[in-house]
């Protein structure tokens, strides 16, 4: 089995320069070197039973797949999600940008690329990608939960808005979209109707830690630090807890507060 190195053209442009439907004659070619490169890739069956795995396990598994050949769409999209998953956004973009140069217009690759800028603090690049995935599937509530958190990041609320209540009219139980629209309110200087928000998405289907994070920050906004801290200390150690508190408190002192929040807030969403 032949190891593939490769430079991507595409690495050294601007963000979204990638993300175009004209592909450069170097790309063109290096695509048609990857297609006649001789790599077996896993198995069909062994690549769906990797997703039942911890992320830890399935980011070994997409990261070799995607060493090998770096043009397996579905390996580098994979690899892109769960590096997300893992807390490193910046190498998830990183990937998904490189592959997008090999499938401009794929769906589930622009997803993820544009779900990892906007993980990563960078809304307003994500929104082409997000935008261009919309596009082509206007009914994935995916894209439009991620496109909210994208608008909230580039400072357009209301847009913001718009797409996480359409992401809710088409998968209403979904807890996630609750609690980002949660944090979008908490960022516009309404945290009793964030509190709302949150305390609906934790008795919702799939409500996870990150959502009772959420609460413990909202809480913590509205000056209930006891609250918070034992909201916060069911999922993080004492440490953790006094240091997000401090934090929180330091927030307070200060006129621009929401803009730390949406600072605070990249991470969890």
């Amino acid at each position: 089995m032949r190891r593939v190195s490769l430079v991507f053209p595409c690495l050294l442009l601007a963000l979204g320069a990638c993300a175009t439907t004209d592909r450069t004659a170097a790309e063109d070619a290096l695509a048609a070197d990857l297609e006649s490169t001789n790599i077996i890739p896993a198995s069909f069956d062994e690549r769906q039973a990797i997703r039942s795995q911890d992320l830890l396990t399935q980011a070994a598994f997409w990261a070799e797949a995607h060493d090998l050949n770096p043009s397996d769409l579905e390996a580098a999209t994979e690899l892109s999600i769960v590096l997300r998953k893992l807390g490193n956004p910046v190498r998830a973009a990183e990937i998904g940008r490189q592959t997008l140069a090999l499938y401009p217009d794929n769906h589930d690759l622009l997803l993820a690329y544009g779900t990892a800028l906007a993980s990563s603090g960078r809304g307003a690049a994500a929104l082409e990608p997000l935008n261009r995935a919309l596009t082509q599937r206007s009914d994935d509530w995916r894209v439009l939960n991620a496109l909210g958190v994208a608008y909230d990041q580039a400072g357009d609320p209301d847009q913001a808005r718009q797409h996480f209540q359409r992401a809710l009219d088409l998968e209403p139980a979904e807890a996630s979209i609750l609690s980002n629209l949660a944090l979008s309110h908490a960022m516009s200087g309404d945290p009793a109707t964030a509190e709302r928000l949150l305390r609906e998405a934790m008795i919702r289907p799939g409500a996870d830690a990150t959502i009772r994070q959420n609460l413990a920050l909202v809480l913590a906004l509205q000056g209930r630090f006891q609250e918070a801290e034992d909201m916060a200390s069911v999922d993080t150690s004492p440490d953790m807890v006094d240091a997000n508190m401090a934090y929180i408190r330091s927030m307070l002192t200060t006129t621009r507060r929401y803009d730390a929040l949406r600072t605070a807030a990249t991470g969890s969403r």
